[in-house]
């Protein structure tokens, strides 16, 4: 109670996401629309989520408390660094940041961030180097991105030991995914997602309480 009566009022950007889905016969679904307020991610880092998802809803038993819920994100992490799930990730799709194409490097994740933390409190825009980049904020109506070489990588960036491949900041977020069902997620709910446009695009702000610093 006493952090809420210190707390301070912010704003936090919100982001609508539409999925625009390729014909099949000529033939085209609905778009489908979800709002982001804190991260999308796509490739090895949606691949965890995925996976612990289908297993926990098969197997709930075996989620019982958060310190198993995370030995089971070691266990698809460890997975996944032999089987590289999503290697050759941009090969399958093209991102483009405020209208330009970007040459992705050798990636098997990208991740579009709203707010600073991500990976259990980790700040993935300051990173550990020296170089300096503009400062993330989650009300200033632009987004992050970043890009991961493999689920290793992931780990060393939650370690401290690396930092992540910083991709730029834009308004708005253009992934192409040319052919194969790639993982996605919005704010923790993952899917496989198939040929489509994926578009990010700020839609507003919401007011939130900010812990202040004392």
């Amino acid at each position: 109670m006493n952090d809420v009566e210190k707390a301070t009022v912010s704003y936090l950007d919100r982001w609508t996401t539409t999925i625009r889905y390729q014909p099949k016969f000529k033939i085209r679904r609905p778009d489908k629309v979800v709002t982001m307020n804190n991260y999308f991610s796509v490739g090895c880092d949606a691949l965890l989520a995925l996976n612990f998802h289908r297993q926990r809803e098969s197997k709930p038993h075996w989620f019982t408390n958060r310190v198993i819920n995370k030995a089971w994100y070691l266990v698809f992490g460890a997975k996944d660094v032999l089987e590289q799930g999503c290697k050759n990730l941009q090969k399958k799709i093209e991102l483009e940041l405020d209208g330009q194409k970007i040459d992705l490097p050798d990636l098997e994740g990208i991740v579009v961030l709203n707010i600073s933390s991500w990976g259990a409190g980790v700040e993935l825009w300051k990173g550990t180097g020296q170089q300096k980049y503009a400062p993330a904020s989650h009300s200033d109506n632009l987004v992050e991105i970043a890009g991961f070489y493999s689920s290793f990588h992931m780990a060393r960036i939650q370690g401290g030991l690396a930092d992540p491949v910083r991709l730029g900041q834009a308004k708005t977020v253009k992934i192409t995914i040319k052919k194969f069902p790639v993982p996605v997620q919005v704010d923790g709910e993952p899917w496989k997602q198939g040929a489509s446009t994926i578009t990010i695009n700020h839609s507003n702000q919401a007011l939130m309480l900010k812990r202040s610093e004392y």
